[in-house]
């Protein structure tokens, strides 16, 4: 009856007042938290080690405790109306309480473990970090399976609540919510990224020089605002975006042969060799620092396993900012690095 005490203040409020916690099956809960993730019952099936059949069952189930829909089908995926999103936290939450309590009494092993975890990288951290994570999880964690889910800014809130993400790597300002931990694993210097053989690759970049020129926006929506924007503004300034790009893959290939200006975090620097013909120059004036945070849900805290990959996420990054320092010194970046910014 372990389990049933641990959820039965958040059960009290889901079910019925007539209805007893005692008689509820918590395998339920579970169901729908894999359905929520999967957003598929031949996935969920697979995942909980059940027929389909049996998930359906389960979700016919759940429909009568909940008195709701609670999933309609959507093509080949089952939707969550708006009254399972609003259950998915708590339930989410009282499983993971579950977790916790049990784990406690129990050692996490890495290299045993079968969990299936799910990590938010932006296009920006998928580039920068994917490679050395996989590697890394596929050598600490061998039996386990990784899923990188690319993500927005504007997404972090409802995938970390709705329990689709375990935790997200943002390297964009995002707004703390309730009930979210962010923690800032560091900060990238905002530069200029020209290609080249530019003339804008010659010489550190003037300030006149910077606003004559054409610029390509990087943003996910093709209406957000850059931070090079917020800060031009302060100075009265603006600059001419010619074209917006919805994320930094294609960079060398948009950048070659022109003379535009686009903006990169030097977390960049270290996959920008010569063969990509981009080179990194400071800004003419200061910009802010991109903040690298990684965000998860409060109630995840106490759980091993996710405290586990927050510090496989927070060696990796540690490990990057080493090679991206070391690759700042042998650059030729460094030659105008300590450039004061131009003010012509």
């Amino acid at each position: 009856m372990m389990q049933s005490n641990i959820v039965c203040e958040n059960m009290s409020e889901f079910c019925g007042a007539g209805m007893n916690v005692d008689n509820v099956d918590l395998n339920l809960l579970r169901v729908f938290d894999v359905l929520m993730r999967e957003t598929s019952v031949t996935k969920a099936a697979v995942r909980l080690g059940k027929t389909q059949s049996a998930i359906s069952h389960s979700l016919s189930k759940l429909r009568h405790l909940f008195k709701d829909e609670l999933f309609s089908r959507d093509g080949g995926l089952m939707r969550p109306t708006p009254r399972a999103i609003e259950l998915a936290s708590d339930i989410a939450g009282a499983l993971s309480t579950i977790r916790a309590t049990i784990d406690r009494h129990q050692t996490f092993d890495p290299l045993e473990t079968r969990r299936n975890f799910r990590i938010g990288l932006t296009d920006y951290h998928s580039i920068a970090f994917i490679q050395g994570m996989i590697q890394e999880f596929a050598k600490r964690a061998p039996k386990a399976t990784l899923n990188v889910i690319p993500i927005s800014a504007s997404e972090v809130h409802t995938l970390i609540h709705s329990r689709h993400l375990d935790c997200a790597l943002i390297g964009t300002s995002v707004s703390d919510g309730p009930n979210l931990l962010r923690i800032e694993l560091g900060q990238d210097r905002l530069l200029c990224a020209v290609w080249s053989g530019s003339k804008l690759a010659r010489e550190p970049i003037s300030l006149d020089a910077y606003l004559a020129a054409k610029h390509i926006q990087i943003s996910a929506d093709g209406h957000s605002e850059g931070l090079a924007d917020l800060a031009l503004r302060e100075r009265g300034l603006s600059r001419t975006v010619t074209a917006t790009i919805s994320n930094y893959l294609v960079i060398p290939w948009v950048l070659r042969g022109t003379e535009f200006i686009t903006h990169c975090g030097d977390g960049l620097l270290p996959l920008l060799d010569e063969k990509s013909g981009v080179t990194l120059v400071m800004p003419p004036l200061p910009l802010p620092n991109v903040r690298v945070s990684l965000i998860l849900h409060q109630q995840l805290v106490a759980d091993p396993t996710v405290n586990w990959l927050r510090e496989q996420i927070t060696n990796i990054y540690s490990r990057w900012e080493i090679e991206k320092k070391d690759m700042l010194f042998k650059s030729n970046f460094m030659k105008w690095h300590s450039a004061p910014y131009a003010t012509e």
